[in-house]
């Protein structure tokens, strides 16, 4: 008697396993290497032996850039592909944060750091795009959820180890750990396929529809105060307990809520698209 074996069915979302951890992966280490600096801000201060307000240039520069970017990364995914353009931000990335490792002073490491956040503001956009192009609507809320998951992940474990590695190890250990991952997921990503594109008539076709539309003002205006905000209060907050007096173990801990909440929200709101219950 001969049994035969089904065939294996493909995922459910239409997206493989392993693809699906790579985008995971890419997103979380682009929060990471977002949300690191702020809880190092006075430590590299004393360090390279400048005041605060010349370090917080480093950020501020960080997040001027990663907003820039968007657009431009978003238009070269038009017209290059998705996978090709998280390959060579990731690329650029990483050797962005070996520098930011090595730098030596203060104008060094600001300049570092906004040629980092120029480059990893493609992965996450590029990530969800990606879901976008290749899991039907239908399916997508999960593989969606489990991207928001990383994201939130990465932000809430940057704010705690950051700050501890800084304070116990070394600030340069903090910067380079994002750079090695980002070289390896600048090679690894070349097993996801390329999706397929609708051709666009020109360069900035896409920029014009945005820019017609009203409900794309609102929800622009609406990201820039959240932005705003949350950026604004956040990168401020460590650095600011601290010059107070703030013990480094307390300091860590407000900021780290901001990642510590979405992600339990996001890791809820997983279970339930998969049919469960919260816990």
């Amino acid at each position: 008697m001969t049994t035969t074996t089904a065939p294996t069915s493909p995922p459910p979302t239409g997206l493989p396993p392993t693809s699906l951890r790579l985008l995971r992966a890419a997103g979380f280490i682009s929060n990471f290497d977002r949300f690191c600096i702020a809880p190092m801000l006075v430590v590299i201060g004393a360090r390279l032996g400048v005041p605060l307000p010349t370090m917080v240039l480093a950020a501020s520069g960080y997040y001027l850039c990663y907003g820039l970017m968007q657009p431009v990364w978003g238009l070269a995914s038009d017209r290059v592909g998705r996978v090709a353009v998280m390959r060579f931000s990731l690329a650029g990335a990483a050797l962005a944060a070996f520098v930011s490792a090595a730098a030596t002073g203060a104008t060094m490491l600001i300049v570092a750091r906004a040629v980092a956040g120029a480059f990893f503001a493609a992965s996450i956009a590029a990530s969800l795009t990606y879901v976008g192009d290749t899991v039907p609507a239908e399916v997508r809320q999960r593989p969606l959820s489990e991207l928001m998951t990383a994201f939130a992940l990465g932000t809430a474990v940057a704010t705690v180890v950051a700050g501890a590695l800084a304070h116990y190890v070394s600030w340069r250990l903090v910067f380079a750990l994002p750079g090695v991952f980002a070289a390896y997921l600048a090679v690894a990503l070349r097993r996801l396929a390329e999706p397929e594109r609708e051709p666009t008539p020109s360069l900035l076709a896409p920029v014009r529809v945005v820019l017609r539309s009203r409900w794309q003002w609102y929800v622009m205006a609406v990201a820039l105060l959240e932005g705003a905000v949350l950026l604004g209060f956040l990168t401020y907050l460590a650095p600011a307990l601290e010059s107070r007096g703030c013990r480094p173990r307390w300091r860590v801990r407000c900021p780290r809520c901001t990642g510590w909440g979405p992600w339990r929200r996001l890791s809820w709101s997983s279970g339930w698209s998969a049919g469960g219950a919260p816990p």
